[in-house]
């Protein structure tokens, strides 16, 4: 018998063509089932007991994308930043994350800054996607916060060749 995990990455392995909105809508639905797993499954009370920074669950050889897991302590913030060329879901398994979404502007004087389009609270079952060029940051607003993220491929790579771009601040 299949653990929800692996039905679930049986199920976005057979779904998968590439960046379009069948894919992401698709992905966000199956993530967010995900989130809704028997606590009592070795791989989730796993994931909940060690509660490590970040962990690999699975990595598809054929389309390159990657499903993670993170635990973060609350107030770990992550600066404004993109995701280069990749497009990643954030989906929360337990506690509460805030993010929020910004739109880089330029002024007549050519100065860029960036400005924020809002902020949202995520919380246990929800799921957002970032798709390329998105810019948002990431605040870890509880104790006990874990979270899935599943990027369209490795982003070591998007950091290695400059495409992913981390904000200082917002101003």
């Amino acid at each position: 018998m299949q653990n929800s995990l692996d039905k679930i990455v049986n199920d976005i392995k057979a779904n998968w063509s590439g960046l379009n909105s069948s894919t992401t809508v698709t992905v966000r639905e199956l993530l967010s089932e995900l989130t809704q797993s028997p606590p009592h499954e070795p791989w989730l009370a796993s994931i909940m007991r060690e509660r490590l920074a970040s962990k690999t669950l699975y990595q598809d050889p054929e389309y390159g994308f990657m499903l993670l897991v993170h635990a973060e302590e609350k107030g770990t913030y992550r600066p404004p930043h993109d995701h280069g060329a990749g497009w990643v879901f954030y989906a929360v398994q337990s506690g509460e994350m805030e993010m929020t979404t910004y739109k880089p502007i330029t002024t007549a004087s050519g100065e860029t800054h960036l400005v924020s389009r809002g902020t949202d609270t995520l919380k246990a079952g929800d799921c957002r996607v970032f798709l390329p060029g998105d810019i948002h940051d990431t605040r870890c607003l509880t104790d006990n916060f874990v979270q899935y993220r599943l990027t369209s491929c490795d982003f070591k790579e998007e950091k290695r060749s400059g495409r992913m771009i981390q904000y200082l601040r917002e101003v």
